[in-house]
């Protein structure tokens, strides 16, 4: 039974699903997991076989079987990926759970990054299914925790090997047997990218860096030794790091430069008290083909070089890295994908980005992968967050046409 795109999306916009980085709408700290029911109930509801794969603890993704149609058996496998997870709530201006519509718009957390995307490919798929037109065997997935880590992705890409860890953490009407065999061919990974087809990202390196002083009342700050001004030497040297260092790195690359930037800062404990620590957090974007361990140790040594040498200072191992998505193989598949939007009368042109996705994580199988979906990056994390109904429904036409080979 074929599914509306955009009443899906409203379902799909009224179960929270918010990164447990990023709290609960209910404090139950509950991440992914109604929505990963509600997936399965979806799934199920359409005939496919599914398989549930816990990552982290009541945290799982989750995998459908869509098999070709018989007149197509001989064609790739094909996985679609989207994940499950949001950012945050605070601050939004909307109810972040109404799923109002108006004005050609649905609004919510998820509705452009990404679940407006996943609506898409779930409706695509069911139609292309009905129609008996499903060119080789599709393998739909949901993937936990991208926004902070990319572990769904990379635990999904072991259930492709024999591992007794992956049979422990398994559980469906889909078996690991009959999934393994089906060892995807190529990927399209979801994300809002205004309908054009992505070959290649950025990476990621953030981690956590610590200044030490000592404590003493503001009333004699010299007895002090004041953590806050040791930062500002820190944040000057990687402003000038960005400015000098990376500034002439890249320019020819399809994604951009590199860059750095400082976007936490925390210190002190009061107006009257010499603070004694103070913490930034610190976001690097890679290059495609920079290694993030590389990133991380260059930035370090750079700021060691052009701090005083009397600042206490303490590098955390990042907490979240990721390297870029290599153009590599990917361009005749993009291509391939681009000429399908094109016959949908979608005009999309073939483009890097500067942000980061799964994509990477499943580019590691060494298939051919590219990132595609309707919204627009700039609506995704807002406080109004919204897609735009016709994008959707444009974004439904182009999967099914690439689930069903239409060219």
């Amino acid at each position: 039974m074929s599914l509306s795109a955009q009443d899906l999306l409203r379902e799909l916009l009224r179960i929270p699903s918010i990164n447990p980085v990023f709290g609960s709408a209910d404090g139950s700290g509950s991440g992914e997991a109604k929505l990963t029911d509600f997936l399965q109930e979806i799934v199920a509801g359409q005939g496919w076989k599914w398989l549930r794969q816990e990552v982290h603890p009541q945290r799982e993704n989750l995998v459908a079987l869509i098999p070709a149609s018989n007149s197509f058996s001989g064609d790739p496998v094909t996985l679609w990926e989207v994940h499950q997870d949001t950012v945050g709530i605070e601050g939004m201006r909307i109810d972040p759970f109404a799923a109002e519509q108006r004005e050609g718009r649905i609004y919510g957390r998820g509705a452009c990054d990404v679940k407006g995307s996943m609506a898409a490919m779930i409706a695509a798929i069911s139609l292309a299914a009905e129609q008996e037109a499903c060119r080789g065997t599709t393998l739909l997935a949901f993937a936990i925790n991208e926004e902070c880590g990319f572990t769904g992705a990379k635990a999904l890409c072991r259930l492709w090997e024999v591992t007794a860890e992956v049979d422990e953490k398994t559980h469906g009407t889909l078996s690991l047997d009959e999934l393994r065999p089906l060892r995807p061919q190529r990927a399209i990974v979801a994300e809002p990218t205004d309908l054009k087809v992505v070959k290649a990202h950025k990476g990621i390196v953030r981690w956590r860096c610590h200044t030490h002083g000592h404590a003493a009342h503001s009333s004699q700050p010299q007895r002090g030794k004041n953590a806050i001004y040791a930062m500002n030497e820190v944040i000057t040297a990687i402003r000038q790091f960005d400015a000098e260092a990376l500034s002439g790195r890249g320019a020819d690359c399809i994604c951009g430069r590199p860059t750095v930037s400082v976007n936490t800062i925390q210190g002190g404990t009061g107006a009257n008290v010499v603070p004694d620590h103070a913490v930034i957090e610190i976001d690097r974007r890679l290059m495609p083909g920079e290694e993030p361990a590389d990133a991380h140790q260059e930035l370090i040594d750079y700021i060691a070089a052009h701090i005083s040498a009397e600042q206490e200072i303490k590098h955390e191992p990042p907490w979240n890295l990721s390297r870029g998505l290599q153009a590599g193989e990917n361009l005749a598949w993009a291509e391939e994908v681009a000429k399908v939007a094109r016959s949908a009368e979608v005009p999309s042109d073939i483009v890097g980005v500067p942000y980061g996705t799964d994509a990477w994580v499943i580019a590691g199988l060494g298939i051919p992968t590219v990132v595609f979906g309707p919204g627009s990056i700039a609506q995704a994390h807002t406080d109004d967050e919204w897609i735009a109904v016709e994008e959707l429904e444009k974004g439904v036409e182009v999967y099914r046409r690439l689930a069903g080979g239409v060219s």
